[in-house]
């Protein structure tokens, strides 16, 4: 029953990562870590993040904005190895809290207030570096990097396949990390073999939902997103 249940968060929250870009593990995570446990769930979501994220790149190559993946990964690769061992001396489930504080902040401010205000620059390469660090610690870096993405990817395929490619890259660090540190039991690779056919249906499903969404709309859904996610985090940490 424990691996059913993931099983049908885990296509939810990949359906919404086809669509938007971002929040599939953050939504599958809290789901995961109580039904599995933390050590499975993470190795879980990072090889099927490599999977579907690596997908859907690769059905929509032509809207990846190489330059900015090149300075996403340059700043976010190395602070997610500064989070990876903060992982290891700090209390997670304060810092959980609030993270997801501050998200529901920012959800619901870009909600209310209609006019977008631009950051500068160097703001920008901050909040890539903190992006990092909540990556190496709890696997969901995407609610800051969608506040980099907004501002820098203006294009609605440009932003969810410049996400899903970074997703790709970090993904596959993350899990040979994972699997260097023996979390791939045998119990993770079933439940991985069965998430591979949920993580195309959702991919082919999310990408044609997103056809149907206006760029208003869609910036809309990626704000109530970020405000679901805060809200997730602060509950279930």
């Amino acid at each position: 029953m424990e691996k059913v249940l993931f099983l049908g968060a885990f296509f939810f929250a990949y359906t919404v990562q086809a669509i938007t870009g971002f929040a599939g593990n953050i939504f599958a995570m809290p789901v995961g870590t109580t039904l599995l446990g933390l050590n499975s769930t993470v190795s879980i979501l990072n090889a099927m993040g490599f999977f579907a994220c690596g997908l859907l790149a690769l059905m929509n190559i032509k809207h990846v904005n190489w330059r900015e993946l090149g300075k996403i990964l340059a700043v976010m690769v190395v602070f997610m190895m500064v989070g990876i061992w903060l992982d290891t001396i700090m209390p997670l489930h304060i810092l959980l809290k609030i993270y997801g504080a501050v998200i529901v902040v920012i959800g619901a401010k870009n909600l209310l207030f209609k006019r977008q205000k631009f950051l500068p620059e160097w703001a920008l390469w901050v909040i890539l570096a903190l992006a990092g660090i909540i990556q190496g610690m709890f696997v969901s870096g995407g609610a800051l990097l969608v506040i980099y993405a907004v501002q820098k990817l203006r294009d609605q395929q440009e932003f969810r396949i410049t996400l899903s490619m970074t997703w790709t890259v970090l993904n596959f660090i993350y899990a040979c990390i994972a699997f260097q540190q023996g979390h791939f039991t045998g119990d993770v690779l079933q439940i991985i073999l069965m998430c591979i056919p949920l993580a195309v249906i959702a991919t082919v499903l999310g990408s044609k939902l997103q056809k149907m969404i206006s760029r208003e709309r869609f910036l809309k859904l990626v704000y109530v997103m970020l405000l679901l996610i805060g809200i997730v985090l602060v509950v279930t940490s």
